[in-house]
C-alpha cells in the first residue's frame, strides 16, 4: 500500500473522505513494552554536518518492526537492522532476523524509505543523490526508542546494516553522530556490524573514538562497494586504537548474503571510482571551520565545501556491477555475526 502522510489523512477526515480508524500518534517511549509495528518520531538533517552541529531538521514519522525472540525471561539484546537500497527484504527476515530471533535477540527493522514515498533507491536515479544521513539519523532515534522498552537490556543495543545500511552503521558508530539526538553518553551502541558499506568516501575526525567493537563483512569480488577500501580504513582505524576488525569472504559479490539471488550484472550508480576523505566536525560545538577533506586519487586537499562537492561529482559514476547469492558465504557471515554478539555482550 502506498505511505499516505498523517497531514493528508488527517485532511481527508475533516471532508468525510476517509472514515477510518483514529491515527495513532508516534510513540515518544517504548515503555509500555509495545512489540510489531511501532511508529516512532524521527527527524530529516538536511547533510551530516547539520545532524552534528544539532540541526536535526523537520520532524519525520518513521516506523520499525520489534520482533522479540520466543519464551522471553527478563531483559533481552536487540539488533537495530538499516536496510540497504533495496529497502526491506525477505532476506533480512529470512536470513538474520530468524536465527537473531532463535539465539536470543530481539529484532527492529527500521524502514527509511516508505515513510519518505520511497520503496527503494536502486535503479531509480537516486543512488547518487539519497540522503543517506537520514538512515543514520533514524537508526539513532531507534537506539535511543529502544532504550526505555522494559524487555530490552539497553547496555546491549547492536547496529547491523546493508551496503546504504551499512554506511549508516559506520557513520552512527562515531560518538558525534549519536549525541545529537540522545543527549546522552549512557545511551549508546554496544556493537556495530556492517555488510558490505561504501568505503570510498570516508568522514572522520581524528580526536574521536568508536565507543563499541566494530566488524565489516565484505565480498572479495563487491564492484559496488569494493571491499579494498574498506579493509584499508578498518585497518587505519584499528591502528588509531578503534576497535575494528573485518573479514572478506573470498568470490563474494555485492549482496552476497541475499538467498536466491542468480548472477545478474546490471548498471548502478555508485562512488566505486571515488577516494575521499573528509574531517568532519567531533561535536556540536566544535569550533573548527568546514573539513578539509582530501582526495587520496589526486593527492590534492579540497578547501571548501564546494572543492569537494565537485570532486564528487567527477568520480560519481554510474558503473557496471555485479549481484549474486554467495550461500557459503552467507552462512559463514550468520556464523561470524552470532559469534561476534557473543563476545561483545
Amino acid at each position: 500500500m502506498q505511505y499516505i502522510t498523517r497531514t493528508l489523512l488527517a485532511a481527508l477526515s475533516i471532508t468525510g473522505i476517509f472514515t477510518g480508524a483514529a491515527i495513532a500518534e508516534p510513540l515518544a517511549d517504548l515503555s509500555g513494552g509495545q512489540t510489531g509495528h511501532i511508529e516512532f518520531m524521527a527527524s530529516n538533517p538536511e547533510h551530516r554536518w547539520a545532524l552534528i552541529r544539532g540541526r536535526l531538521g523537520p520532524q519525520q514519522v518513521i516506523t520499525g518492526d520489534l520482533m522479540m525472540p520466543k519464551n522471553v525471561a527478563g531483559k533481552v539484546p536487540v539488533v537495530v537492522m538499516s536496510h540497504g537500497s533495496d529497502g526491506i527484504t525477505t532476506g533480512m527476515h529470512e536470513v538474520w532476523a530468524k536465527p537473531l530471533n532463535e539465539a536470543g535477540y530481539a529484532v527492529f527493522m527500521v524502514d527509511s524509505f516508505t515513510p519518505r514515498d520511497s520503496k527503494k533507491i536502486s535503479g531509480t536515479g537516486e543512488q547518487l543523490t539519497w540522503n543517506t544521513t537520514v538512515n543514520i539519523s533514524d537508526a539513532v532515534y531507534a537506539l535511543k526508542l529502544l532504550s526505555t522498552h522494559p524487555q530490552i537490556d539497553a547496555s546491549r543495543i547492536y547496529h547491523m546494516g546493508w551496503s546504504r545500511g551499512g554506511s549508516a552503521v559506520t557513520s552512527a558508530m562515531w560518538p558525534n553522530y549519536r549525541l545529537p539526538i540522545t543527549k546522552s553518553e549512557s545511551i549508546k551502541w554496544a556493537g556495530s556490524i556492517a555488510l558490505y558499506p561504501g568505503c570510498n568516501q570516508r568522514y572522520k575526525n581524528p580526536t574521536l573514538k568508536i565507543t563499541a567493537p566494530v566488524l565489516y563483512l565484505l565480498g572479495e569480488k563487491d564492484d559496488m562497494t569494493p571491499a579494498p577500501a574498506c579493509v584499508e580504513e578498518a585497518q587505519q582505524l584499528a591502528a588509531e586504537g578503534n576497535p575494528i576488525t573485518y573479514k572478506v569472504y573470498p568470490g563474494a559479490y555485492h549482496v552476497f548474503d541475499r538467498p536466491n539471488q542468480p548472477y545478474r550484472k546490471f548498471q548502478e550508480g555508485t562512488f566505486a571510482k571515488c577516494a575521499i576523505d573528509t574531517v568532519m566536525p567531533s561535536r556540536a560545538n566544535d569550533p573548527a571551520p568546514w573539513g578539509p577533506a582530501y582526495n587520496r586519487a589526486t593527492n590534492q586537499t579540497l578547501a571548501t565545501p564546494q572543492e569537494r562537492d565537485a570532486a564528487i561529482k567527477q568520480c560519481a559514476a554510474t558503473l557496471w556491477i555485479t549481484v549474486e547469492s554467495n550461500p557459503k558465504a552467507r552462512e559463514q557471515a550468520v556464523q561470524d555475526v552470532l559469534a561476534f554478539l557473543a563476545l561483545n555482550k
